[in-house]
């Protein structure tokens, strides 16, 4: 009897004390965007720029959220294909590349490839070329606008990618 008593008791201080926390309000997801992640793919080329190696960065978004970041390799790898390559998704068709210099044909086959439906990027070829951070050669495809079927590019704007190219 005193221990159901007991137990009647402690259930009853619960109650009351759990009726008298205060509201907590929850906390919103941080809204992903475009700015987000080309900010994200800025500061992996502000990196490769800071190790002696091409300005360049892209970041991987599967979901609608971040995956992974990739900058120029030594061995002349593209930053989008590192970025797909770190990934470690054999199937991006649901992803995203966020690039800040438009993406060469070897990128953009890679991204195909991986299945990428998307790739968002900054400076044009005519900037990326006038720069000396690739040859218009690495374009020939992209510049005639003969892309990979499913592949869509799409030019943002955003200062910060931009300053990274100096002509």
């Amino acid at each position: 009897m005193i221990r159901k008593a007991l137990i009647l008791a402690l259930a009853a201080v619960g109650l009351t004390a759990a009726a008298q926390r205060p509201a907590l309000s929850t906390v919103e997801r941080a809204a992903m965007s475009d700015s987000l992640f080309i900010d994200m793919a800025t500061i992996a080329a502000q990196t490769a720029a800071s190790q002696g190696l091409k300005p360049c960065g892209a970041v991987v978004v599967l979901n609608g959220s971040f995956r992974s970041s990739g900058t120029p390799r030594p061995d002349g790898t593209s930053a989008e294909a590192d970025a797909i390559s770190k990934s470690r998704r054999k199937s991006l068709s649901t992803g995203a590349i966020y690039t800040v210099n438009h993406p060469t044909d070897e990128a953009i086959s890679a991204a195909a490839a991986a299945g990428v439906a998307t790739i968002y990027y900054v400076n044009p070829i005519e900037r990326v070329t006038a720069a000396g951070i690739y040859p218009a050669e690495a374009f020939a495809e992209a510049a005639s606008g003969n892309l990979p079927k499913g592949i869509k590019l799409v030019k943002l704007t955003y200062p910060p990618a931009a300053d990274l190219v100096k002509n």
